[in-house]
């Protein structure tokens, strides 16, 4: 495969990965809606198990997402140091995307450390942020 079409090939990739992150986005807000309406009312629209299911599922995507923009990172700094271009920013988004796998590595493994119910500031049930 060619160098223009990998490269093509990554940024198809990337939209997809970045829609799939949208799609995240909103599931977190959706999560935290549920978390403010339990706090106003006492009783959220989801059960303390499908927010738990809903926190881990939406944490393990975002950690996915993590790895495949991190793999697109790494990719674009060889395609960059092929093309005999400058490395600095390259370096630096590669060492960006290890540090927010690392972060959000970290904050699933508190998801499932508390199973997903204690995780919350306010609530305790899960909190969805990303």
């Amino acid at each position: 495969m060619d160098d223009k079409k990998k490269e093509e090939n990554l940024l198809d990739v990337q939209i997809i990965t970045t829609l799939i992150y949208i799609g995240s986005l909103i599931l977190s807000i959706y999560i935290t809606y549920n978390d403010k309406v339990s706090v106003a009312t006492g009783k959220g629209f989801l059960s303390k198990k499908q927010n738990a299911i809903f926190s881990k599922f939406n944490r393990t995507l975002v950690v996915v997402l993590t790895i495949i923009f991190l793999y697109i990172s790494y990719e674009n700094k060889k395609t960059i140091e092929k093309k005999k271009g400058d490395m600095y920013a390259a370096s630096l988004q590669v060492f960006a995307s290890e540090l927010s796998l690392v972060s959000t590595l970290i904050v699933l493994y508190v998801v499932f450390r508390t199973s997903g119910e204690e995780y919350s500031i306010i609530s305790g049930s899960g909190n969805p942020n990303l």
